[in-house]
């Protein structure tokens, strides 16, 4: 079997810290190399998805690419085209100027559905990313807020803005944000991208440049944990549903399995420490716009 449809070393080693071992999910019963005909289905007709990059400089960026039904479209069973809208000022598409190792989430918010496709991605000459899958799978519906779309906004010409710690505004989103995305990489196995939910608030800022994040019980793959257990470098983005701008941060991250802050946060297994060294705030980082319509009932 591919080292890259096995859980690798840091996956490994978190998954032993807590506690799961042999009662984890099987990789080879997770993983594939392919895209199955449901999954290609599904990609047809979804409109948003999150990607995971590496800038030159080994800064991890998670990053939101939208579009209409079919701006991700199956070319064959390991290639994914990816048409749709990035801001202008989004990493994303310098990251994957040359090919490089990305991850991608694709996610249904309103039917709580999301698929992972990690492998090598590059930009092409007529501006759609083109993604080789090297892992395909799917992921439980836990801790996503339903949301529909509801149509679309015209793109923005504000600039994006630039820092290295959170002034006011950028605090408040994370502060109310229910909903965020991470991005991981392994030096081996790739890059990652990944949903976090919980109720409004769940994400505490400790100062203008650590947030605590709890880690709820999930599929006990340990996919992005495992990645942080060997390459601490990370982003967030931070989708505001309502006005279609986003909050960038890339950072570096660790674990904390034993850190007396965890009652702060009820239904915690563990928390994870972002240490923040890059602030970008995207204006009409999606067109897309979203009605809320409930919240998860898996949240804690």
């Amino acid at each position: 079997m591919s080292d890259l449809l096995s859980y690798h070393e840091g996956e490994l080693e978190v998954q032993r810290r807590a506690g799961v071992g042999s009662d984890g999910l099987a990789a080879h019963d997770m993983y594939r190399a392919e895209l199955p005909a449901g999954v290609k289905k599904f990609l047809s007709l979804q409109q948003l998805a999150v990607f995971s990059t590496i800038d030159s400089s080994g800064h991890v960026w998670a990053s939101l690419r939208s579009g209409e039904p079919g701006f991700l479209r199956a070319l064959d069973d390991v290639t994914v085209e990816v048409a749709g809208y990035s801001h202008p000022a989004d990493p994303l598409l310098t990251n994957l100027s040359t090919e490089r190792k990305a991850g991608m989430v694709v996610i249904h918010l309103a039917a709580r559905h999301r698929v992972r496709l990690n492998g090598m991605a590059h930009l092409g000459a007529d501006g759609k990313i083109v993604l080789t899958t090297q892992q395909v799978y799917g992921n439980c519906p836990q801790y996503i807020q339903a949301r529909t779309i509801a149509g679309e906004r015209d793109p923005s010409n504000a600039p994006a803005q630039t820092a290295v710690r959170l002034s006011a505004q950028p605090r408040r989103r994370i502060e109310t944000a229910d909903t965020f995305f991470i991005a991981t990489a392994h030096p081996l196995s790739g890059a990652d991208a990944s949903h976090r939910g919980g109720k409004p608030g769940f994400v505490k800022v400790e100062n203008e440049t650590r947030l605590l994040i709890p880690d709820y019980s999930g599929n006990q793959m340990f996919n992005t944990l495992g990645n942080l257990a060997v390459n601490p470098h990370a982003g967030l983005v931070f989708p505001d549903f309502q006005s279609g701008e986003a909050l960038q941060l890339t950072g570096t991250a660790k674990i904390l399995w034993n850190d007396a802050r965890i009652a702060q946060f009820q239904g915690a297994e563990r928390l994870v420490q972002f240490d923040i060294e890059q602030v970008l705030d995207i204006p009409a980082a999606t067109l897309l716009k979203f009605d809320f319509k409930s919240y998860s009932p898996t949240l804690p």
